[in-house]
This record gives C-alpha cells, sequence and structure tokens, in this order.
C-alpha cells in the first residue's frame, strides 16, 4: 500500500508540473497570428504578407503551420500567404473528436471567411494535406470565377486516397499500433514525460547533432523525424518541442491516424476539375506506382504539370522550398 501511494503520489507531482509548465509555456510562446472560429471551435490562423492570389497553405498530418516556416516567407515576399494549425493541432483549440476530411474542409472555408481573405486561392498541400485539398476542391472548386474560386492547387508529396482506401490486413495493424501508442504517449504527456524525454533530446538546441546522436538510439522513425526537424530554425523547433510536450498533439495525432481509411474514403471519388491548374510535386524516395498516381493527378488537369525533387524525400518543404515557391509563383504569374 505504501509503494501505491508513493507512485500515485509522484504521478502527481509529475502531472502539476506539466500543467505549471504549460501554462508558461502559453504565457511565453502565445499564438503568433489570429484566433478565428470554425463551426466548432477556435482556430489559429497565421496570414503573412499581401497582394493576391491568396495561398493557402495545408499541413501533412499532425503538422502545424510551423511546418511551413521555410515556404511562408519566400511566398509573402510577392504575395499573401496563410498558413493555420488544424482542430487539436499547434495553437488551434480540440473538440476532442475525429474530424472527417469534409469537416476539415469546411473548417478551412470558415478560417478563410472569417480572416476575410478574398479568393480564388491557390492551395499548397502537404501529404495528408492533398486530402483536405480534395474535399475543398469537391465542395468550392467547381466556381471558375468569383465566391470560393481556386486559382491553383501544388501536392507537395500528395498522400492518394488509394493507399488507405481499402487497408491491407499489415495497414490496418500498422494503424491499430500507431494509434495504441500515440494515445499510449498521450497518457505520458499529461505526466510530463514527453516533456522530460523531449528535453532530453534537446530538439531545438543549438547543436542537432547532439540530438541525432541520443536519437540514434530510438526508432528509426524517431531519427528519420529529427533529421529533418533539425532543417528548420532554432526558434521553429523550440515551438515544435512545446506542441510536443502537451498531450492535446498526441489526443489529436491518435484521432487522425485513426480516421485515415475514413478520410482515403471520403476523397477517393473526390478529383480537382480540370480547368484548375495543377502542380505535384513528388519525393525522390517514391516508388514508381506512387509517381505514377501522382503523375495521373497532374494530368487530370488541362495545365497539370508534375515535378519530381530530386534531392527531397517526403519532406519537400524542408528540402528544396524553392520548387514550391516557384510552382506557386508560376500559377500565379497565369492569373
Amino acid at each position: 500500500m505504501t509503494f501505491v501511494m508513493i507512485v500515485v503520489a509522484v504521478l502527481g507531482l509529475q502531472a502539476m508540473a506539466q500543467a505549471i509548465c504549460s501554462r508558461r509555456d502559453a504565457r511565453k510562446f502565445p499564438p503568433p497570428g489570429q484566433m478565428v472560429l470554425s463551426p466548432d471551435c477556435r482556430l489559429h490562423a497565421l496570414p503573412m504578407g499581401s497582394g493576391q492570389p491568396v495561398v493557402v497553405l495545408e499541413a501533412g498530418i499532425s503538422n502545424s503551420c510551423l511546418n511551413w516556416s521555410l515556404v511562408q516567407a519566400r511566398l509573402a515576399a510577392f504575395t499573401t500567404a496563410c498558413s493555420y494549425d488544424r482542430a487539436g493541432l499547434g495553437w488551434s483549440d480540440c473538440d476532442g473528436r475525429p474530424r472527417s476530411a469534409h469537416a476539415m474542409a469546411l473548417d478551412l472555408h470558415a478560417t478563410l471567411d472569417r480572416l476575410q481573405l478574398p479568393d480564388p486561392y491557390i492551395l499548397v498541400a502537404h501529404s495528408f494535406g492533398a486530402y483536405i485539398a480534395l474535399a475543398y476542391a469537391q465542395h468550392f472548386g467547381h466556381h471558375t470565377q468569383a465566391v470560393d474560386g481556386i486559382a491553383g492547387v501544388v501536392l507537395v508529396d500528395p498522400l492518394t486516397p488509394q493507399e488507405w482506401v481499402q487497408p491491407t490486413p499489415t495497414q490496418r495493424f500498422r494503424i491499430l499500433r500507431a494509434v495504441w501508442f500515440t494515445r499510449a504517449a498521450g497518457v505520458l504527456a499529461a505526466l510530463g514525460v514527453a516533456r522530460f524525454f523531449l528535453w532530453l533530446l534537446q530538439l531545438g538546441d543549438r547543436e542537432p547533432s547532439r540530438a541525432l546522436r541520443v536519437a540514434a538510439r530510438t526508432t528509426q522513425t524517431s531519427r528519420r523525424i529529427l533529421s529533418e526537424l533539425t532543417k528548420l530554425p532554432l526558434k521553429v523547433r523550440r515551438l515544435i518541442r512545446m506542441h510536443w510536450s502537451s498531450p492535446k498533439f498526441f489526443w489529436t495525432m491518435a484521432n487522425q491516424l485513426q480516421s485515415l481509411p475514413q478520410c482515403a474514403r471520403e476523397v477517393a471519388g473526390c478529383s480537382i476539375p480540370t480547368h484548375i491548374p495543377v502542380t505535384v510535386i513528388s519525393g525522390i524516395h517514391q516508388p514508381p506506382e506512387i509517381l505514377a498516381c501522382h503523375a495521373a493527378i497532374a494530368n487530370h488537369s488541362s495545365q497539370g504539370k508534375h515535378i519530381v525533387a530530386r534531392k527531397s524525400a517526403h519532406w519537400i518543404q524542408f528540402d528544396e522550398p524553392e520548387l514550391i515557391v516557384e510552382a506557386v509563383r508560376e500559377l500565379a504569374s497565369h492569373r
């Protein structure tokens, strides 16, 4: 009984320390953009620059506006660029529910409407963000001009519906395992354990090699993610570490992973209208069958273009951000 009481006391102290640190983080790192009301909760949006067409940046699964840090400032040099955090990610509020691709597209529409950013938009979507771009195009992309128009789409190493619409037993097991571990990580984050390990890894340290040496003792996925994040500025890495210290991040990630096949089924029948120019940028790591799918998406457009990023894997916005900027510039110049 004494041992149990000691464990409970330690866990209680850890949870209290996590709550104190979270409040300190909220004071130290307030939202850099604006909090706007979507149909269900408040979302954080970060518009930068001026001019038209407005470029809307849609991040990958469980990613925030911070993942566009190397791209957005360059876009803002010649037009308006707006990134945002989906519900439960970054500085946005969390309603705790799994969200469909169509619901996320409606959230995006509401955010742009609240910000009073005029259409037509150029949508730039990375990975899972392509599902939201497809759902948005299905809802709002059929206007050739004026309200809710889309001037162009740039898909950055997009996830295709075919990859997850009918998951194999191996894929289903991967999802179940990932969801279980992510929810467990959420519990640990609530107790401050995630914050402690991130501190040990020093995500945001001035010497990224130190983080990589520690990460070398962890999983291959951890090594790959940390290797990519060290390409970001120090300040951005510290903000990511703050968000990853919160249980909210892990609850949202688990919900998105769990709903991945449902989102794929939702957008499987969606397509970007042929009159909208589409540029697809693929990572060099993709197998031939995925590259063929990416090329097919581009070829569906009457003004489609497929580019293979020769120096990038999945995170093209970190390795070759100039490819994305030039693709947007080209679409913007054709208006």
